[in-house]
């Protein structure tokens, strides 16, 4: 988890789980970070109450904030969305998926985001089943 936080609105801060300055892009140093980074990355909690959050309240935070593009991870159903900022100042899904890869990542030329091998990964750092019952 980033402990970057970033300056959204005048009154909101907001940590995201990650995000990404193309080159050429810079934000200070030090302090509330003013400047958007051209990607925010959020794991959708498993609480609907954060969820929401995540879904929902930033979504529309970081667009106001003028966060490129936004990109949403649910472990708890394998789906991985990037959402793009249009010119209306709105998100519209790029792309999406479940399962598989994604070949062109909008905004990032030649990376491609293999699903499969991030939830095999995930899978195999995640404690066994039953581990810890009686």
């Amino acid at each position: 988890m980033s402990d970057t936080r970033f300056g959204v609105s005048r009154t909101h801060g907001r940590k995201p789980d990650t995000y990404v300055y193309l080159p050429g892009r810079k934000p200070q140093r030090q302090g509330l970070v003013t400047t958007p980074p051209d990607v925010m990355v959020e794991i959708v909690s498993p609480r609907p109450a954060d969820a929401r959050r995540d879904r929902v309240a930033k979504m529309r935070e970081y667009a106001a904030f003028g966060v490129k593009f936004y990109w949403i991870v649910d472990p708890a159903i394998w789906t991985f969305a990037i959402l793009e900022l249009g010119a209306d100042g709105r998100y519209s899904y790029a792309v999406s998926a479940s399962e598989g890869t994604i070949d062109q990542v909008p905004g990032c030329e030649g990376l491609v985001l293999d699903i499969d091998a991030l939830r095999a990964e995930v899978d195999r750092l995640a404690p066994e089943s039953g581990e810890g019952e009686a």
